[in-house]
C-alpha cells in the first residue's frame, strides 16, 4: 500500500488536427490579476492585520457549489480585534520608545574622516571619536517584528579634517545624513492588528487553489476545486522559467476539533485533466495531515478502500481514507497539494464533495446527493447574448430556448423520483412573465433521475420569453432554476440545487459563457478562421471583441488581417471586409479577467452585413493566435477554417470562440459613439482568383485604382474602370486599393493573380 497519496497520468500537452490546434493557457483567465499585490497599507506592516482561525467541529462536508474559501478582509475595530502598537526605535531596556524626533546613525555614517595631505601623497584615517548610545531597532518591515540592540550615534554625519603637509584645514567639512534620504536610524510606529475569525461557514483557510464552475469534465456538483501551476491571482507561480518544477496550490483546512471521536474518515473524489490540461507522470495530487503531537504534516499510511496507482483523465474516482486515532485531537487539519508545471496554467486536478465525518464505515458510502451539474447560462436560442436593439424588433418567443438544458447529477445508489422543480426571471428585482414556472416532473411514477449524469430539458418558449418593453439601449435579466427531490434523503446538500445567471441583451452577439479553458487557432501562412453568426437582422457591424489569451509564447507582436465574410450556401463566402497589409491588427491581452479587446476596422467604417456572416482573420505568419477556447459551450458547427480561401472545413473542436460581432445600436449614443460614422461601400472585386480581368462593382462615386505588388511597388493606376485587365502581371498577391475624388482610401483588397 502506498504511503504518499499520488495519482499519476501521461499527458497530453496539445491537440491538433490538421491545421486546427488547442492549447493550454499560460494564466488562468478567470481570475487573472497581471499586477498581484501584497497587502499592505503605508510603507512598512502599519494597519497589517493577523487572523486568529477558528476551530470548526465535525462535519465538515464541503461540495464546493459556494466559496467557502476564508475571508481575510481588513477589519480595525469590533470584538475579537486588538491591536499592538510597536516602534521603530526604543531603549535599551525595550520599554520606553524614544522621542518622535529621534535621529541616530551607524557608526559609518558617524565619524570623523582625517585626510593627510603630504605632497602628492594622500592617506585618509577613520575616527571613531563620537559618543555611541544603546538603542533597540525593531524592524516594521516584516511580522513578527524583531529587533536588535545597536550602538548608534546622535551625531548623524561625518566630519572631514583635511591636514596640508602638516597644516590643519582651518574649515573642516561636513556631510550630513540626518535628512531623507540618508542613512539614518528615524523614529517611526506600526501598528498591528490581531483579529479573530469565528466563521463556521468557511472551511478553508487559504486560497491558492481555484474554486470554479466550468474546468471540470461532468462534474457531481456545481463546482469543484482546480489545483494547477498559477497562484491565487492567476499568475505563473515562476513566470517565464518553463522548466520549473514543484509544489504550486495548497488548499488547507482550518483546524478542526477531533477529540472524543471514533471511525473519523476523508472521503472525497478526484478528476484529472477536466476542460483543462492533463498531469504528465511526475505530476500528482497529494493529501497530508497535521500531527499536533508531532506538530508536522504527515502522508496518511492507512486507507480504507484504496486507490489507484493510475487513472483515466476525465474520469470521477473516490478516496475514502482514514483518520488513525492518534490524529484525533484538537487542532487536527488536512491538505491537498499538487506538484506541477510551475510556468503556467498546466497539469490541473480537480476535486468536489469532501467530507469528514466521524462513526463511519470502512467502505465509502453513497453520497445520495441530487445536484445541478453546470450552470445554465441563456434561456436564449443558439446565444449567450444578442443586442437589445435587435431581440426587440423580433417575436420574443422565437428566440427562446424551446426546452433549456439542464445537467443533473445523481450520486445515490437508486434511481430518484424528483418533485418539481422551478425556474423564474427577475427584471430590477420584480418577477417576470408569471414566474417561476414548475419544471415539470415527467417521469412520475417512474424514477427519473437516474443513477449517475442525467440531461433534463425544460420547457422555456412556450412559457416565457423576455419582455421587449423594457429597458433602453440595454437590458439584464435575472434568471434562477432550482431543481427539488421528493425525498430528503436523496437529496442530502440543497445549496447545490440552485443555479443563477444574468442574461445580458447590450451591442453584441455571443457564443461563449465568458469563460476559456484553452486556446484555439489555425497554423501556417494565409490560412483563414471564419466564425459564423446569424443575426436577428441585417445591420451595420461596427467591429469585434475578441478575448486573446496568452499561452506559452507571447504572440501581441504578430499580426493578422480582420477579415468578414457574406455567407454562400452554409459556409464563408466572399470577403465583404479585409485589413490591406498597411492597416494590419495584433493580438492584444486585456490585463483583466476574462476581458475583451474591442477591435475596428479600417478607419472605424461601420460595415453592412446582411442576417449571415462570418468574422474572423487570416493569417500572416505560421502561428496559431490562441483566441479563447470556451469548451462549456458546443458551437463546432459555427467554426471554419481553410488553408486556401476556396475550401472550408468545420472544426473538430466543439466549442465556442471569444469573439463577438458588435453591432451599430441605440448603445451608439450612449457610450458617446459617433453616430454618423462612415458606413463602408460594399465594393466587389471579382474573379479572385483572376487569370485575366478584374471588375469592380458597387461603388456609385468617382473612384481611382492601384494595383500594388507585395513589396510595396505600385503597378498598375485606372480612373473610373470597372474592369481591369491583369493577364501581363506575373503570378502572385496583389493588393487593390480604391481611393475617392478626395484621394482617401475607400477599401483594399488582396488579389490573386494565377
Amino acid at each position: 500500500m502506498t504511503k504518499l497519496f499520488r495519482i499519476v497520468f501521461c499527458l497530453i500537452g496539445f491537440s491538433a488536427y490538421s491545421q486546427e490546434y488547442v492549447a493550454p493557457l499560460k494564466y488562468n483567465q478567470e481570475i487573472l490579476n497581471i499586477q498581484p499585490a501584497a497587502f499592505t497599507i503605508g510603507a512598512n506592516i502599519d494597519s497589517l492585520v493577523i487572523f486568529n482561525i477558528d476551530t470548526i467541529e465535525l462535519p465538515l462536508v464541503d461540495d464546493f457549489s459556494v466559496n467557502r474559501f476564508e475571508k481575510y478582509e481588513p477589519v480595525y475595530e469590533g470584538p475579537g480585534v486588538s491591536s499592538v502598537l510597536y516602534h521603530h526605535l526604543m531603549d535599551e531596556d525595550e520599554i520606553t520608545p524614544l522621542p518622535p524626533d529621534a535621529i541616530y546613525c551607524d557608526s559609518n555614517h558617524a565619524h570623523t574622516r582625517v585626510i593627510n595631505i603630504v605632497g602628492e601623497e594622500v592617506t585618509v584615517d577613520t575616527v571613531y571619536n563620537f559618543i555611541s548610545e544603546s538603542i533597540f531597532v525593531n524592524d516594521l518591515f516584516e511580522f513578527p517584528v524583531v529587533g536588535q540592540l545597536r550602538e548608534l550615534y546622535d551625531e548623524c554625519y561625518i566630519l572631514i579634517d583635511t591636514i596640508i603637509d602638516g597644516v590643519p584645514d582651518v574649515a573642516k567639512d561636513t556631510v550630513w545624513y540626518n535628512e531623507a534620504p540618508g542613512p539614518a536610524f528615524c523614529q517611526d510606529s506600526a501598528r498591528v492588528f490581531t483579529a479573530d475569525l469565528d466563521n463556521a461557514e468557511n472551511f478553508w483557510q487559504d486560497n491558492d487553489a481555484y474554486h470554479n464552475y466550468t474546468y471540470a469534465y461532468n462534474p457531481w456538483s456545481l463546482g469543484v476545486v482546480t489545483f494547477d501551476g498559477v497562484d491565487k491571482d492567476g499568475w505563473p507561480y515562476d513566470i517565464g522559467d518553463y522548466d520549473s518544477y514543484g509544489i504550486a496550490d495548497v488548499l488547507t483546512s482550518k483546524p478542526i476539533n477531533l477529540l472524543g471521536q471514533t471511525d473519523v474518515y476523508l472521503t472525497f473524489i478526484y478528476q484529472a485533466k477536466g476542460f483543462g490540461d492533463a498531469p504528465e507522470p511526475e505530476d500528482s495530487l497529494l493529501l497530508e495531515f497535521w500531527s499536533t503531537t508531532e506538530e508536522k504534516w504527515i502522508s496518511p499510511t492507512e486507507w480504507e478502500g484504496g486507490l489507484p496507482e493510475f487513472i483515466s483523465e476525465n474520469t470521477w474516482d473516490t478516496a475514502h481514507v482514514f483518520i488513525r486515532p492518534g490524529l484525533l485531537t484538537n487542532g487536527f487539519k488536512f491538505r491537498f497539494k499538487n506538484y506541477a508545471s510551475l510556468s503556467g496554467s498546466l497539469d490541473h486536478w480537480h476535486i468536489d464533495y469532501v467530507s469528514l465525518k466521524a462513526d463511519r464505515v470502512s467502505e465509502a458510502e453513497d453520497f445520495s446527493d441530487l445536484a445541478i451539474s453546470y450552470p445554465v447560462n441563456s434561456l436564449l436560442k443558439d446565444y449567450t447574448s444578442v443586442p437589445w436593439d435587435h431581440y426587440k424588433n423580433t417575436i420574443g418567443s422565437e428566440k427562446m430556448l424551446e426546452k433549456a438544458g439542464l445537467d443533473v447529477y445523481n450520486s445515490d445508489a437508486t434511481n430518484t423520483i424528483f418533485a418539481p422543480g422551478k425556474y423564474s426571471v427577475k427584471y430590477e428585482g420584480v418577477l417576470q412573465g408569471g414566474s417561476p414556472f414548475n419544471i415539470v416532473n415527467t417521469g412520475i411514477p417512474e424514477p427519473n433521475y437516474i443513477v449517475g449524469i442525467n440531461n433534463c430539458l425544460f420547457n422555456v418558449a412556450s412559457e416565457y420569453s423576455y419582455d421587449q418593453g423594457l429597458g433602453g439601449d440595454r437590458a439584464s435579466f435575472d434568471v434562477q432554476v432550482n431543481i427539488a427531490s421528493a425525498v430528503a434523503g436523496e437529496n442530502v446538500i440543497r445549496e447545490n440545487d440552485t443555479t443563477s445567471f444574468t442574461q445580458r441583451f447590450s451591442n453584441y452577439y455571443a457564443y461563449d459563457d465568458g469563460s476559456a479553458e484553452a486556446a484555439y487557432g489555425v497554423l501556417d501562412n494565409n490560412t483563414q478562421l471564419a466564425y459564423k453568426f446569424e443575426a436577428y437582422e441585417a445591420g451595420l457591424l461596427t467591429g469585434l471583441l475578441m478575448h486573446f489569451v496568452p499561452t506559452i509564447d507571447d504572440l501581441s507582436g504578430e499580426i493578422f488581417l480582420l477579415t468578414v465574410w457574406a455567407d454562400d450556401g452554409g459556409e464563408p463566402g466572399e470577403i465583404i471586409y479585409q485589413d490591406d497589409f498597411f492597416n494590419t491588427h495584433s493580438p492584444e491581452y486585456s490585463g483583466a479577467p476574462n476581458g475583451y479587446k474591442y477591435y475596428t476596422f479600417t478607419d472605424d467604417v461601420y460595415l453592412p452585413v446582411d442576417k449571415i456572416f462570418y468574422v474572423g482573420w487570416e493569417n500572416i505568419d505560421e502561428k496559431n493566435l490562441h483566441i479563447g477556447l470556451d469548451w462549456n459551450n458546443k458551437n463546432a458547427d459555427k467554426i471554419f477554417w481553410s488553408a486556401d480561401g476556396d475550401n472550408w472545413l468545420n472544426s473538430l473542436f466543439d466549442a465556442s470562440l471569444m469573439i463577438r460581432p458588435v453591432f451599430s445600436t441605440a448603445l451608439d449614443y450612449t457610450l458617446s459613439n459617433a453616430d454618423n460614422a462612415p458606413v463602408r461601400e460594399v465594393i466587389n472585386i471579382y474573379p479572385n482568383p483572376s487569370n485575366a480581368y478584374i471588375n469592380i462593382d458597387g461603388i456609385t462615386e468617382p473612384f481611382d485604382v492601384q494595383l500594388y505588388d507585395l513589396s510595396g511597388r505600385l503597378v498598375l493606376t485606372a480612373e473610373n474602370e470597372n474592369q481591369i485587365n491583369i493577364a501581363d502581371f506575373n503570378n502572385g498577391v496583389y493588393l487593390v486599393q480604391i481611393r475617392n475624388s478626395f484621394d482617401e482610401i475607400i477599401q483594399t483588397t488582396k488579389l490573386i493573380k494565377n
